[in-house]
């Protein structure tokens, strides 16, 4: 239904010119009828009916670049740059995993859905440091995961202290008898599970490991050897990546990602690797360039130690290399690659609730450190004027020397940023100017039974 000519006068007259009658603190309805018949039918594109051409990745008509309008192709390009980016597919996930990860399956299924998290620490090889708001999932409304700061993963040594507990990878080597019960009691009180860990379920998950997971192998290896030499110093050595490396992303062995080093070693000959002594009081910070890095956080979405962004990865296809453009991959291209669904694929990014929601923020937090790691190191190329440290402290009234230091300048183009802030409130400001301040108060509600939910649900809950 279209507003007539007529009903269009009737709004600029009573609208514009006349203050709305009220009558008992309303509009008057026959305006109120001409206002509705106004608004615009209800905007619905439908499914994400497009694939890309190189990728398969699922998008919608209007997510196509404008230079594929009026060609033969619709082009999307955010999934792999236009096939630049090439990632093999991830293999389909092993028993019991497989059955256990189905949102529509029995009552052990949703139950062991709901848990998630807590099963994934009770078998993750690192720990996860980060100030996590538990705040937001005290309600009835979906799980929350959000993190204030920067996050990191750490990793011990393969023995605990004497009289601390074993936690983490040390589970894999010491006191193997009780596996199962160190598991479910070294389960912190902060991550509490809504419903209690089934034994038989860490069990099973267990075995799975043992027989799938290259790391969760080479542990077992260390604890055969710390019972037959128990007083011999080794390290376990999981290998990273340098820049010029080959790069790997199919199924690697055991020793294509770890290593047990024995007799002499010098720690400063594996400054790219995780090395993982026998004994150790400190955490040590692996570094989020490591191949291995969302592996060992995450077994259970990658059950097979499959190896994570690498540095120095070439883009696909470039034959005629043009000067000043990029040729190798980011973490954030590999990282929204992995973020489209491409349908008959496995993808631990998505399918997964709570913990793939974790694994997301996670990689954000990684792509954001790598940006500001980049700004950091490369502060000549990026500063577009002369800051003189001692002048710039004196004009700011400062005279203790203490208060002197390196200023780091954030470009206008990192998101959050100084700069960034007071360009886009300036923006704002200049569009307020022109059109007035904003005078509508946008409230939005969701309904789980509305047809754009409904149907895209099945592109979530399929199995693989």
């Amino acid at each position: 239904m279209h507003a007539t000519p007529h009903q269009l006068y009737l709004i600029q007259k009573q609208g514009v010119y006349h203050t709305p009658t009220l009558q008992c603190g309303h509009f008057d309805p026959d305006f109120v009828k001409t206002i509705k018949a106004t608004y615009h039918d209800r905007s619905y594109y439908g499914r994400p009916s497009y694939q890309c051409v190189h990728c398969s990745a699922l998008f919608w008509h209007n997510e196509r670049i404008r230079s594929s309008v009026g060609t033969r192709y619709v082009i999307y390009n955010s999934c792999c740059k236009g096939g630049k980016v090439r990632i093999p597919a991830y293999r389909p996930r092993p028993e019991p995993l497989l059955s256990l990860a189905w949102f529509d399956g029995d009552v052990v299924s949703k139950t062991f859905m709901q848990n998630i998290r807590q099963y994934n620490c009770l078998f993750a090889f690192t720990s996860m440091g980060a100030h996590i708001d538990r705040s937001l999932n005290d309600g009835r409304g979906p799980p929350v995961f959000k993190i204030c700061g920067q996050i990191h993963h750490r990793i011990g040594s393969l023995l605990p202290m004497t009289g601390q507990p074993p936690k983490f990878l040390q589970l894999y080597v010491y006191d193997t008898s009780h596996e199962v019960n160190n598991r479910i009691w070294s389960l912190s009180s902060d991550d509490a599970p809504d419903s209690p860990i089934q034994p038989q379920i860490v069990h099973e998950l267990l075995q799975m490991l043992g027989t799938h997971n290259p790391f969760a192998k080479k542990f077992r290896i260390a604890k055969e050897r710390l019972i037959e030499h128990a007083d011999e110093e080794f390290i376990i050595r999981i290998i990273g990546a340098k820049e010029g490396d080959p790069v790997q992303y199919d199924m690697p062995t055991t020793d294509d990602l770890a290593m047990l080093v024995i007799g002499d070693f010098s720690l400063e000959t594996f400054k790219r690797d995780i090395i993982i002594e026998t004994r150790n009081y400190e955490l040590k910070r692996i570094s989020s360039l490591h191949p291995a890095y969302m592996a060992l956080q995450y077994p259970l979405l990658f059950p097979y130690g499959e190896r994570g962004f690498q540095i120095g990865v070439m883009y696909s296809g470039l034959q005629n290399r043009q000067a000043n453009l990029r040729v190798r991959m980011t973490m954030q291209d590999y990282y929204c690659y992995q973020f489209h669904y491409k349908p008959g694929q496995p993808n631990p990014f998505l399918s997964y609730g709570i913990l793939s929601n974790q694994t997301k923020v996670d990689a954000r937090a990684c792509i954001d450190k790598n940006r500001l790691t980049y700004i950091l190191n490369n502060q000549d190329k990026l500063r577009m004027e002369n800051l003189q440290g001692i002048s710039d402290a004196i004009s700011r009234g400062c005279i203790n020397g203490e208060e002197m230091g390196k200023t780091i300048v954030l470009p206008a183009s990192h998101i959050g940023g100084r700069r960034y802030m007071i360009q886009n409130y300036h923006d704002s400001i200049a569009i307020c100017r022109v059109h007035g301040p904003p005078d509508f108060f946008v409230t939005f509600t969701c309904n789980a039974k509305w047809p754009e939910i409904i149907e895209s649900l099945p592109l979530w809950t399929k199995k693989f």
